[in-house]
């Protein structure tokens, strides 16, 4: 079976992540900050930042229809991760963020 271009290899994850290239925004401690989502499951996200939120601060993610809680899972430069309170339907978004890398 191929994978798709835009599904990253098994990792130690029990999810699948999808990759994609998306702006949002993100309310935190320092109130709202524009991010770059970079991959998205079920269960949460790597994103990109100027300057990212501290490991363990909780924030919300915001895109178009999409708000969702969490917490900073893990920071390393200008890359994050968030781990979501809840699960979401990813499914909308993925299929957003692979127009943008097409278009």
């Amino acid at each position: 079976m191929a994978v798709s271009a835009f599904e990253l290899p098994q990792d130690k994850r029990d999810n699948k992540r999808s990759r994609l290239l998306l702006k949002a925004l993100m309310e935190c401690e320092r109130g709202q900050i524009e991010v770059h989502l970079l991959n998205i499951s079920h269960s949460g996200a790597k994103l990109d930042a100027e300057t990212p939120p501290a490991r363990g601060e909780a924030v919300t993610l915001i895109h178009g229809d999409l708000t969702v809680s969490g917490k900073v899972a893990w920071v390393e430069e200008n890359r994050f991760g968030v781990a979501f309170d809840t699960s979401i339907d990813e499914r909308f978004l993925v299929t957003r963020g692979q127009q943008h890398l097409h278009g």
